[in-house]
């Protein structure tokens, strides 16, 4: 199976980084965790919720407090339960291996490609909204003068 995240198109041309073979493997993990000690997965995720809510309360102290270790703590924990976050490849298919890993990388530059590119119209627009705003601004102005007769 292939757990690497994949490059896509979603509306309008916008691309999306999809991880969500791995998400769905964690989760299954996860499942399976839940039904062989339903309390004591239950109870961390609890703990784990609980620790979010104190880190919030510790960010408007100016970040004082433990709370954010301690769940970074408590998450790689349940990690590790269900099999790790890390995506080890078959030794046994290093052609493949190589091949997922060069197209990430192939995929990795389109991504880098498009943002390069919309960078540079959003520049190139700004430069022209610029340019206008500075055209407007020395613009004379034109003033009229009637004489009634």
């Amino acid at each position: 199976m292939n757990y690497l995240p994949i490059l896509r198109r979603c509306h309008k041309g916008a691309l999306v980084l999809d991880s969500g073979a791995a998400a769905r493997e964690q989760i299954h993990g996860l499942a399976d965790l839940y039904r062989q000690d339903p309390k004591g997965v239950g109870d961390m995720l609890i703990q784990i919720a609980d620790l979010k809510d104190v880190l919030d309360c510790e960010r408007h102290l100016g970040g004082l407090g433990r709370a954010k270790l301690v769940r970074d703590e408590v998450v790689g924990e349940l990690l590790d339960d269900i099999g790790g976050a890390e995506i080890h490849l078959d030794h046994r298919e290093n052609h493949r291996a190589l091949m997922q890993a060069r197209d990430l990388a192939h995929q990795a530059l389109d991504i880098a490609d498009v943002a390069i590119q919309r960078a540079d119209e959003l520049e190139a627009s700004t430069a022209l909204g610029r340019q206008a705003r500075e055209e407007r601004r020395k613009a004379p102005r034109l003033v009229f003068v009637t004489r009634l007769w």
